[in-house]
């Protein structure tokens, strides 16, 4: 594809501005530079490097007067960030497709995919329009063009449909890991020829490994006997479902010591704070800070007994992956990527259940309850599974296949 077998892969984030990931969680530009690893973006860049290709994360900031360059951190990748803004919304959803591509800030994208020497551009979602002004930008710098699917699979306005079909013909490949994004592709898109690689979102295997148990529960003041289930995540209360996992816990029949652990923040937290108020649930144990600490984040993973997901939609989520890294089973319902992650169900780490049906995942943490021999084997699988799927290497691999390839 490239002109050297060393690649510079452009990676591209959601968002008009990234502020609209950052604002509802809390975070400031500066904590995405200095703080933030893991995720699909960090963790691509993390499986491109050991690919020995180089990636260059790029977006637009609502508070940047001038292109900058900045270092991520954690793994050194440069950051590129340019002066950009949000779409105002439109009278009608064609009108707010026009006023997002217009707002897209394509001469200093341009610039900066210049200045890196890009190969390929690679791009968070399809169905959005930051991917409609891409493609025309990497067909006119003869860059090929990505795309990876994170849940975003709805196109929003007659005027994106004609423009989708352009820019998926322009795509060189589409990253969709969910069975069920395939299908749906398949029916939407039946007359054009799409390259689908089915490559998940990679983790690090090495860092995301269990502490010991009781070591991790007396350094976070839990009883040694407690049952202990944790969900971390954005505070989405309709996406993530999180009003079916209160209902779910309320129906769980596990004794008056199982405690309920969910961790982060994100636009729903008001929403989220009356919701657990009205329930008045006495074991559900809120730590509302979206937080950037992964130590923090692994010492509840370790200390957990299990981890639940009752999400709506998803894309291919990584909290759960880093669950089933600490060896974790898994109680997840059927929404997007999680039939995925837990394809082989027992024998991959967990236990799969219909989405918006608190009584079934109710049923699924008692049965897990009741059973700690069943709780260490699917533990046990779950790390297996992480280790032979989704690890840094086994991702690095496929990346670099597709990458390669033309």
């Amino acid at each position: 594809m490239g002109r050297r077998s060393s690649l510079v892969i452009a990676l591209f984030p959601w968002g008009d501005v990234v502020e609209e990931f950052l604002d509802p969680i809390g975070l400031r530009l500066k904590d995405f530079v200095e703080q933030m690893t893991g995720g699909w973006l960090f963790g691509y860049a993390s499986a491109l490097q050991l690919a020995g290709h180089r990636p260059v994360i790029v977006c637009a900031s609502e508070h940047a007067s001038q292109v900058e360059c900045h270092y991520h951190a954690g793994t050194g990748a440069p950051i590129w960030i340019v002066p950009g803004a949000r779409a105002r919304q439109g009278h009608s959803a064609a009108a707010h497709s026009l006023r997002r591509w217009s707002a897209t800030p394509l001469p200093a994208f341009r610039k900066v995919l210049a200045r890196s020497q890009c190969d390929a551009i690679l791009v968070q979602e399809y169905e959005y329009t930051r991917f409609d002004a891409l493609a025309w930008l990497a067909v006119r710098m003869r860059i090929p063009l990505y795309a990876t699917f994170q849940g975003g699979d709805r196109t929003l306005s007659w005027i994106e449909a004609i423009a989708r079909q352009a820019s998926l013909r322009a795509c060189s490949g589409l990253i969709v890991a969910s069975a069920a994004e395939r299908e749906r592709l398949a029916k939407a898109y039946p007359h054009i020829a799409l390259n689908i690689a089915n490559i998940p979102n990679p983790i690090d295997s090495s860092e995301w490994t269990a502490i010991e148990r009781q070591q991790a529960r007396q350094d976070l003041g839990l009883a040694s006997g407690n049952f202990v289930v944790v969900n971390h995540g954005r505070i989405d209360v309709r996406r993530k479902g999180l009003d079916v996992l209160l209902n779910a816990w309320s129906l769980f029949s596990g004794d008056a010591s199982s405690e309920l652990v969910i961790i982060g923040s994100g636009q729903d937290r008001d929403a989220f704070a009356r919701l657990l108020s009205e329930a008045a649930l006495p074991n559900v144990r809120w730590l509302c800070d979206y937080t950037t600490d992964r130590t923090l984040i692994r010492r509840w993973l370790s200390a957990a007994d299990a981890y639940v997901t009752a999400s709506r939609t998803e894309g291919m989520p990584v909290a759960p992956l880093e669950a089933m890294a600490c060896g974790l089973p898994v109680v997840a319902t059927d929404a997007q990527g999680l039939p995925d992650i837990l394809a082989n169900g027992e024998a991959s780490g967990g236990l799969i259940v219909r989405r918006d049906e608190p009584a079934a995942i109710a049923q699924a943490l008692k049965k897990i309850y009741d059973d700690p021999i069943m709780r260490e084997r699917l533990g046990q699988a779950a790390r297996k599974r992480i280790e032979g799927n989704f690890s840094l290497g086994a991702v690095a691999g496929a990346l670099d296949r597709l990458l390669t390839a033309r």
